[in-house]
């Protein structure tokens, strides 16, 4: 019976969000991003709702429905949101408010709403599992920042196949380099191990493209603007970690 109320709840927030955003009919149109979007923050609501219920009355059933929960979101991110229904491959309009558009709905607010359930159940669920929210989150909040610098390029439609500029190009290397030192820092603060390989990986791919696509495409002050950003923000993270193995040795030798 539990099962089946949380079941039929969510089934029930999910027609009448179905209902509103066709006019009524139900079963005519296609699941656009923002509607899919909104079903991802329901299935992330819901997952911290069962965590918290469950934490006043303990039940398997809540226990792992709020996993469920939290896995169908993960699935319906990585599926719908970053491919299937993705505007770079579609190009579908982002809106024409340059702030609360659709990528805000899409990627923004699920990155927080991943962050925040992961913070949430950090000590209250598996570790993988809350690992995995602090995954997808960041990655949202990559997708977020990117396809946000591909529309201030482009405009409301940021199909892939509108090209890319040389701007542009040094613009997506700075971001990159900026979000991989701060999933850096947001790591080391938490004391999360999977943020701090993320921003290891974001920063090996964002010095991949320097030296790979930018030294190509990139002419004149670009260029070197580039390389000086990339050697800046990798001195800065070296005397980082060395000042965190320096106070780690002082701490154990205390």
């Amino acid at each position: 019976m539990e099962a089946a109320s949380a079941l039929f709840g969510l089934l029930t927030i999910a027609m009448l969000v179905r209902h509103a955003m066709h006019g009524g009919v139900i079963d005519t149109g296609p699941v656009t991003l923002a509607e899919q979007a909104i079903y991802t923050l329901i299935a992330l609501g819901a997952g911290a709702i069962l965590v918290a219920i469950d934490l006043r009355s303990p039940s398997p059933v809540l226990r792992y429905g709020s996993m469920a929960a939290g896995v169908l979101s993960v699935a319906f991110i990585l599926i719908r949101h970053f491919v299937v229904l993705n505007p770079l491959l579609t190009d579908e309009s982002t809106g024409a408010v340059p702030f609360f558009n659709l990528l805000l709905l899409a990627y923004l607010l699920p990155a927080v709403a991943a962050g925040a359930l992961a913070l949430y159940v950090r000590e209250r669920r598996p570790r993988w599992y809350a690992a995995m929210l602090a995954l997808v989150a960041s990655l949202l909040a990559f997708a977020y920042a990117t396809l946000s610098v591909r529309r201030l390029f482009k405009g409301e439609f940021i199909g892939l196949w509108s090209g890319l500029g040389q701007l542009e190009t040094y613009t997506y290397s700075a971001l990159w380099l900026v979000i991989g030192v701060a999933l850096l820092t947001a790591g080391v603060w938490l004391r999360s191990q999977v943020l701090r390989i993320a921003s290891a990986v974001l920063i090996a791919v964002a010095v991949l493209k320097v030296f790979l696509f930018d030294m190509s495409e990139l002419e004149g002050v670009l260029r070197a603007l580039s390389f000086i950003g990339l050697g800046a923000v990798l001195i800065g993270i070296g005397l980082f970690y060395q000042r965190l193995l320096t106070r780690a040795a002082r701490l154990g030798a205390e």
